[in-house]
């Protein structure tokens, strides 16, 4: 049986509904900035060889490069604390909940939505995972979502579209010429990959470790330089995340060289899911023991999401 470990990434200091399952790995991204206590259960990406410090730039890259370094595992998955990857075959009925990003989404992560959905069945997701060397979301095509200036037919187009709001369009040409000069090998690929609308996006996914470890050493090798290039003395809270949106865009780049150079390799697909309200319900507590507390909350009422 494979090690599998599917990382998934929390906001410090939040308190959020944890999925019970042996194949999923909680951790505070950006530990460092942790001030209350650590839920029981939670691993810190601060311990080892970390960057836990860039968090606020880095996003949840930072549980990646800690997991990179300090982990051994057969697999390496990363999801959020509201977006899953469900590592089950395709479902008709997902399919027509999704919307334009490929996502599913739940108003609530609580006991019920976790198992309709499936992501509590540790054993099939094991036996899933174990049928690919590679499994990503499904692919957005952006192409079909708008920009401040526009919709974009590209994902270059989509993302400079965004100039200004959460990246600089001059930092995605530094990005290009660091592939040339860092990877050329990747440059031609990553010159396709860009002149398209297909996009994984959200850095969900799942690698066996040979790829995983190739994966970082592509994506972190160019951040750390693209660093050095880019001054954000200006640039506001939103912009500054401006690693994190890098890595999106480099792990694609590499998923679709890989494809490209591996055709050998078996690659799945998994539904994302969103979950808007993800904290841990707290329990109601009457004023006095003589009140029978009756409270309804139409928004927290999760039978709707599926009809099935």
């Amino acid at each position: 049986m494979s090690n599998i470990k599917i990382f998934v990434t929390h906001t410090p200091n939040k308190n959020d509904y944890l999925v019970e399952n042996p194949l999923l790995v909680d951790v505070i991204a950006g530990a460092d900035y942790q001030t209350k206590p650590v839920p029981q259960g939670m691993e810190r990406d601060n311990n080892g060889e970390n960057i836990s410090a860039k968090n606020k730039s880095y996003c949840e890259l930072s549980t990646q490069y800690w997991a990179w370094k300090n982990v051994d595992a057969d697999y390496y998955g990363f999801c959020h604390y509201r977006r899953f990857l469900t590592l089950a075959p395709l479902d008709s009925t997902m399919k027509k909940l999704r919307d334009d990003r490929g996502q599913v989404s739940s108003p609530i992560l609580n006991e019920y939505t976790v198992k309709k959905l499936g992501l509590d069945r540790y054993k099939d997701m094991q036996n899933y995972v174990e049928q690919y060397d590679c499994i990503l979301p499904i692919k957005q095509d952006l192409s079909k979502l708008t920009t401040p200036q526009g919709v974009k037919k590209t994902v270059y187009g989509h993302f400079a579209g965004h100039d200004r709001m959460f990246m600089h369009a001059d930092d995605l040409t530094i990005l290009m010429d660091l592939i040339k000069q860092l990877y050329p090998d990747y440059a031609k690929d990553a010159q396709q990959y860009m002149n398209q609308a297909g996009f994984w996006g959200f850095n969900c996914f799942v690698l066996k470790k040979e790829w995983f470890q190739k994966l970082c050493e592509f994506e972190f090798g160019i951040l750390f330089e693209l660093e050095k290039k880019i001054d954000m003395q200006k640039y506001n809270r939103q912009q500054s995340r401006i690693y994190g949106f890098m890595g999106e865009i480099l792990s694609c780049i590499f998923f679709y060289h890989l494809q490209k150079t591996h055709p050998e390799l078996k690659f799945g697909e998994s539904q994302l899911v969103y979950f808007e309200y993800t904290e841990k319900e707290q329990p109601l507590v009457p004023e006095n023991k003589e009140t029978l507390p009756i409270v309804f909350h139409i928004d927290r009422i999760p039978p709707y999401l599926f009809n099935v």
